[in-house]
């Protein structure tokens, strides 16, 4: 019998190669998956010791893809408790212009020189305006700081009460010819606030070189800065209030600061009285005829302007 050749098949370097890298393959792939299982495992039991609100975040970071890889769009204000009023952007006061910020600056920043350059200066002004006698000191020794103080303190006031008529007739809605609420409106109530005080303090001058009452008239000139200067002091918040803030009524903050304003008022009417009363030239029918024609005069005429408007 013929033997059967027996055929001893070898192992070629290119098969052993082939197997080694199937064996290697199946190693690694065991190696990820036990990799993976542990990291979800980790993954689990952090997301269940996580507090609830970032168990919400944690869920919704896994889905930021889809299955087709693109980006979807994730919400994360879904969950909380505050309910949606606009959907368009508000504006905070429709009345507050552009301009009135910078202006708004410029007064603090002259309030704020004054305070740092002139402090010894304008504490005299504030303690003068309940003090008499210092007011007379002030008017006979002709400080040139203490003029200079009071200066720029005027010119605040003169900007302050501008704004705030401003503030007034948007709030009110003064027609003033047609005149825009932008910033000729209040271009003409700064011109109307400088004009009006230059044209009293001019009367003022000739009206004491003429019954020669220059010293009193000084001081009385002097004391109707001092009230400007703190009105526009007290204006300052004022119009920053109506200029920004939503918490307080318009309306409430204008009545408020027209008692104010009417205050320093009746308070420089008595100041200017006693000052005539302790004059030696004190004559009642020229006082009269003063209060009459600068001062009570001009209020009547203004308020019924207003009340056209």
């Amino acid at each position: 019998m013929q033997d059967t050749p027996q055929v001893i098949l070898q192992a070629s370097p290119v098969t052993d190669s082939v197997n080694a890298g199937r064996a290697l393959t199946v190693k690694a792939h065991r190696q990820v998956s036990a990799v993976q299982v542990k990291k979800d495992s980790v993954n689990k039991s952090s997301t269940e010791n996580m507090p609830a609100n970032q168990t919400g975040l944690a869920q919704d970071t896994d889905s930021f893809f889809t299955s087709s890889g693109k980006a979807k769009q994730v919400n994360f204000f879904g969950s909380h408790e505050l309910k949606v009023i606009h959907r368009d952007p508000q504006p905070l006061n429709r009345n507050t212009p552009d301009w009135i910020f910078p202006l708004l600056i410029l007064i603090i920043v002259s309030f704020a020189w004054l305070r740092a350059f002139y402090n010894k200066y304008f504490m005299q002004i504030i303690t003068a305006l309940f003090n008499n006698n210092l007011t007379n000191q002030i008017v006979r020794d002709e400080n040139i700081l203490v003029q200079r103080a009071s200066i720029v303190l005027n010119i605040v006031f003169n900007l302050v009460a501008a704004l705030f008529l401003y503030f007034v007739s948007v709030h009110f809605n003064w027609s003033l010819d047609g005149m825009s609420y932008g910033l000729n409106r209040y271009i003409f109530f700064a011109l109307l606030v400088s004009a009006a005080y230059t044209l009293k303090f001019l009367l003022l001058k000739i009206g004491g070189y003429l019954f020669r009452l220059d010293k009193e008239m000084a001081t009385y000139i002097f004391n109707i800065f001092l009230i400007n200067n703190a009105i526009g002091i007290l204006l300052i918040p004022v119009v920053l209030l109506l200029a920004f803030s939503t918490l307080l009524s318009a309306s409430l903050v204008i009545y408020i600061s027209g008692v104010l304003v009417a205050g320093g008022f009746l308070y420089r009417i008595a100041r200017g009285i006693a000052a005539a009363f302790s004059s030696p030239a004190f004559s009642p029918y020229y006082l009269f005829l003063y209060l009459c024609a600068l001062e009570l005069a001009p209020l009547i005429v203004l308020l019924k302007i207003l009340n056209q408007a």
